[in-house]
């Protein structure tokens, strides 16, 4: 297994808020992710992450399904190995199989497909958005849950290059 360039942070290490973030895992038989072992080395960074993460990825206004396939496209785009492997197990925990995750831009719906297609370009340039596409994404989603679609793609942008840089990777 390939380490991260930072040190894991035990639990132990830990105090507060970040100790029963890491309990939380531990007590229901699960180990912590590799990332929040990284993350801890700066214990009020991951406490806000896991906030930040949790809210942005719960069920509303977006369904769930539709973050994790946008997280999914923006983790392959930046080529993030961790996060690409974390979209995909949470995919499958929706019940897709290899071969759906493979064809998930295919198989999209029309909203999910804007939703994709909204997420590649903010990842890529969102300092020059298509107005064509804002006014359909304006059409297609609700103030609210532009909002939350956009956070989806910053935070995914944003672990994507903490995992990267820290050479947090798969395994």
């Amino acid at each position: 297994m390939i380490e991260p360039i930072v040190a894991r942070v035990s639990e132990s290490d830990l105090k507060g808020d970040a100790r029963k973030l890491y309990e939380n895992f531990t007590s229901q038989g699960k180990s912590v992710p590799k990332w929040m072992q990284v993350m801890a080395n700066c214990d009020d960074i991951l406490v806000g992450f896991f906030a930040l993460f949790k809210a942005t990825m719960d069920d509303a206004p977006l369904p769930s399904l539709l973050k994790w396939k946008v997280a999914n496209a923006v983790s392959k785009m930046n080529k993030c190995e961790f996060c690409v492997d974390v979209a995909n197990s949470m995919l499958r925990q929706f019940g897709l199989d290899d071969a759906a995750i493979a064809a998930i831009e295919d198989e999209a719906d029309e909203r999910e497909k804007l939703a994709i297609a909204f997420a590649k370009d903010v990842t890529d340039k969102a300092y020059e958005l298509d107005p064509a596409m804002m006014e359909q994404v304006k059409a297609t989603f609700t103030d609210e849950e532009l909002v939350e679609l956009t956070a989806v793609v910053g935070l995914f942008n944003y672990i994507n290059r903490f995992n990267d840089a820290l050479g947090v990777l798969p395994g």
